[in-house]
């Protein structure tokens, strides 16, 4: 961290440095260039007006004192002065037909092609007027100087600007650098390294202690803001300790309410599953009574009857009249006992099936609209004293691959919820369960009743356990939350409500017709 922040402010100093050097070096080279184009107006000025009179006088010695005079400029390389044909020209040997009269240039100057400016100065002359730039149609041309001048004084002055300003840069940086590495390590570098070490044992060990405030300045502020953060931290350590403590207690207390809940609720399930089981039970034994006692009525008469006969036969005097009847009563005898038995052995045959189905969780192929037959038939004992009509529509051959006990269950406690909660006792209605196959992978099974709705309010709770309208009668409210949990957790499926003023109140079950496959949601209303 020292060296990334030395070097980011030896960075930033030699920036400013060189940007400092920049705008001072365009400055200087502005001011000299002006310097420059000043000087070489200046000296055009007055070549100009003194070349003009020693040419008209042919005074040759005149002439190269003046141009060395201007060679004396730095910025003068050399001079040539012509003088034109007319009256005085003699000899024509320079450009134009215009006679070199002088030439001389600076000795030690070396001109570079790059760095010098050729102008061509014309000396004019108009009898009576005083040597000066005069207008061109009234003024003779004498000649014309012809000027090299160079900026290699300027160059020089520009070449040592860089080099001192480079060795300023060079030298700031090496002082300044040095004393911002000590100032910075002092004043900045060893309170944050300080805070640094602190905040790190602070996070292995909240019992630090305290820094000590060395000044009163911002890094004194922030020892003083540290200080307080390690108290307040300890003091929300300790209350956290605490609190865990608490919270592990109430936690336990919790765990274990909540097993025992659990158990109670099992109980429960269990206590209502063998409860439906039961009604189960004296139900098909009443229903089963009727055939029985009809078939036994059918034997004590077809006994009677053979009794009688066997009279006849021994006093030797039958008659084939007799003997008719006495076929005839028995055929009808037989008759009756096969078809009360065959009854009898039907509602046995379901109530073994279904009563097996609901005290196991085995996995079995069945045919849906067999089963839903037979567990509406065990349910009949239930529904057959009231004016409630209950009936189911389900297409031939879905087969099923699924826990039929389970299915059983979950039907017998929806239609056994809408008998108790759905109609009264003298009420009128109908209970209709409907079976049907959606995408080729789900069966639904509805289950709607015209009985009293449901309120608004008590659709989203119907589907909790222990939830009931008719605690005062006996009701534990585990009914559909039986429904619900076997559906959603044991069949994989869904299970929906929908209740209106004025419409029937259906519950909805949806589930695999292949056992396994996930629903992607459970509970809707």
């Amino acid at each position: 961290m020292r060296f990334k922040l030395n070097f980011l402010l030896f960075l930033l100093l030699t920036i400013v440095l060189v940007l400092s050097s920049v705008f001072s070096y365009s400055s200087l080279r502005d001011q000299l260039n002006a310097d420059y184009q000043a000087r070489k107006q200046e000296v055009s000025n007055r070549l100009q007006m003194s070349l003009v009179l020693a040419l008209w006088n042919r005074d040759h010695k005149t002439i190269a004192d003046l141009v060395s005079a201007e060679l004396a400029s730095p910025d003068v390389a050399s001079i040539k002065v012509y003088e034109t044909g007319y009256e005085l020209s003699v000899e024509s040997d320079g450009p134009s037909g215009a006679k070199l009269v002088w030439a001389d240039r600076a000795s030690n100057k070396e001109v570079v092609g790059e760095q010098i400016e050729e102008l061509r100065l014309p000396l004019r002359w108009r009898a009576g007027k005083a040597p000066s730039i005069q207008d061109e149609s009234e003024a003779v041309e004498l000649g014309y100087a012809q000027i090299v001048f160079t900026r290699q004084h300027v160059e020089k002055l520009l070449s040592a600007q860089i080099r001192h300003r480079v060795f300023e840069i060079v030298m700031l940086n090496v002082f300044l650098g040095l004393a911002l590495f000590f100032v910075m390590s002092y004043v900045v570098i060893a309170p944050l390294a300080a805070l640094s070490r602190a905040f790190k044992a602070l996070a292995l060990n909240s019992q630090v202690g305290a820094l000590e405030v060395k000044g009163d300045d911002e890094f004194g502020e922030v020892v003083e803001a540290f200080n307080q953060i390690e108290r307040r931290l300890v003091s929300d350590i300790e209350r956290r300790i605490e609190a865990e403590k608490s919270l592990r207690q109430t936690n336990e207390e919790l765990t274990h309410a909540l097993e025992s809940l659990k158990s109670a609720q099992e109980s429960l399930v269990e206590s209502d599953k063998f409860a439906a089981l039961g009604s189960l039970v004296a139900g098909v034994a009443h229903e089963i009574n009727t055939p029985v006692g009809v078939a036994v009525t059918g034997a004590s008469f077809i006994l009677e009857e053979t009794k009688r006969i066997e009279k006849l036969l021994a006093a030797g005097g039958v008659k084939k009249s007799e003997m008719l009847q006495f076929i005839a009563a028995i055929s009808e005898g037989a008759v009756l006992i096969q078809s009360n038995a065959e009854r009898a052995a039907h509602l046995v045959k379901s109530f073994k099936q279904v009563a097996v189905d609901e005290t196991s969780e085995q996995r079995r192929d069945i045919d849906l609209n067999v089963y839903l037959g037979e567990v509406l038939t065990s349910l009949r004992p239930k529904y057959k004293n009231t004016r409630i009509k209950v009936g189911y529509s389900c297409p031939e051959n879905i087969r099923m691959d699924t826990y039929p006990g389970l299915l059983a269950q979950v039907l017998t406690n929806l239609v056994t919820n809408a008998l108790v909660h759905g109609f009264s006792e003298l009420a009128e209605g109908e209970i209709a369960i409907r079976a049907w196959v959606e995408n080729g992978d789900w069966v639904n099974i509805e289950c709607a009743n015209d009985g009293k709705h449901i309120p608004a309010e008590n659709l989203p709770k119907v589907f909790e356990p222990f939830f009931t309208t008719r605690r005062s009668s006996g009701g534990t409210g585990l009914g559909l939350n039986i429904v619900f949990n076997i559906v959603t957790k044991k069949l994989a499926g869904t299970v929906t409500v929908s209740s209106a003023v004025g419409e029937k109140t259906r519950f909805t079950v949806r589930i695999p017709r292949i056992s396994g496959h996930n629903a992607s949601d459970g509970r809707e209303t």
